[in-house]
């Protein structure tokens, strides 16, 4: 029943976007300039809807898998779609819809690793499904921090793991060179490639109000949330403990590159702990009235804005 509420609760968030598509859509990594398809307005929309909801199944069963929330709990994908589709200017096909994915992957990989003995193995797999994400979103890269902090923490990492990720970061580049080179274009893969580094750290413009509005409900929410989940994770056995500090450390490093990179979709990085932590406690507390007026409040609202561009466009 969660599954078809998801679904269905997803497509009257999108609505809007299939009945007046966008004519154009915010492209910013230079690794996707021309591959949308064009004067298809209506397919690219499409295809950036199925990829958000795969995404909301892919994340709430990693979560689920890693008992980082309630088993078969879908509100942690629920949030994710909300907070992916909060206005008219995420209802299109961003170049994040096609890196998280590959995070979320190399996040599963990540958290598989824990007491494992094939730890180099999983390390691997991570930092190349983090690499190709970058391709699409640079500031990615900036996650390798957090891939090297889990390791601490899951008490695995030695020194072999900073050459696995460099070669893991490596891989995905190296395949695309020589892709470029093969067909005698490599110095546009070298062209690319600066442009790649103009989009690793953007600076930031002065938030608008709505944006500011956003970042402190999500504060004192995740503020709310982490007194509830911290003290009662302690209770909890020693892998449990040691993936909700990871998932928080994520949310601060997708925080920081959220505040030191304007783009759009650098930004939607910071969706995937927040959905699960705000899912587990959510979830946690459903039958207090706060918590329920809280999400239908934040969908109802998320509904009139999308539904503006029919009447405004």
């Amino acid at each position: 029943m969660q599954l078809t509420w998801l679904i269905v609760f997803s497509v009257l968030i999108w609505l809007p976007a299939f009945l007046s598509p966008q004519t154009t859509a915010i492209f910013t990594s230079p690794f996707l300039k021309g591959y949308l398809i064009p004067g298809v307005s209506f397919l690219n929309q499409f295809i950036a809807f199925i990829l958000i909801l795969a995404e909301a199944f892919l994340l709430t069963y990693l979560f689920s898998r890693h008992q980082l929330t309630h088993k078969n709990n879908f509100l942690p994908g629920f949030l994710f779609v909300l907070f992916s589709s909060r206005t008219p200017e995420h209802l299109q096909f961003l170049p994040s819809v096609l890196a998280l994915p590959f995070i979320l992957l190399g996040l599963y990989k990540l958290l598989d690793s824990f007491k494992s003995n094939f730890v180099n193995n999983y390390l691997l797999s991570t930092s190349i499904y983090f690499s190709i994400g970058s391709l699409f979103v640079p500031s990615v890269l900036l996650l390798f921090l957090f891939i090297w902090i889990s390791l601490i923490l899951f008490q695995s990492f030695e020194w072999r793991s900073i050459p696995i990720t460099i070669i893991g970061l490596v891989i995905p580049y190296a395949f695309i060179a020589f892709y470029y080179f093969w067909f005698n274009h490599f110095g546009d893969f070298l062209t690319i490639l600066i442009q790649q580094k103009e989009h690793f750290i953007n600076r930031p413009q002065l938030p608008e109000t709505q944006g500011i509005i956003e970042f402190f409900v999500a504060a004192i929410l995740v503020f709310i949330s982490g007194s509830y989940i911290l003290q009662r994770v302690g209770n909890q056995v020693i892998s449990i403990r040691k993936k909700t500090y990871a998932m928080y450390w994520l949310l601060g490093l997708s925080v920081l590159i959220s505040v030191f990179n304007a783009e759009l979709s650098s930004r939607e990085l910071v969706f995937i702990p927040l959905s699960g932590i705000l899912g587990f406690y959510f979830s946690s507390i459903k039958k207090t009235f706060w918590a329920d007026l809280f999400v239908s409040s934040i969908f109802l609202g998320i509904l009139v804005q999308n539904y503006r561009i029919l009447f405004y466009a």
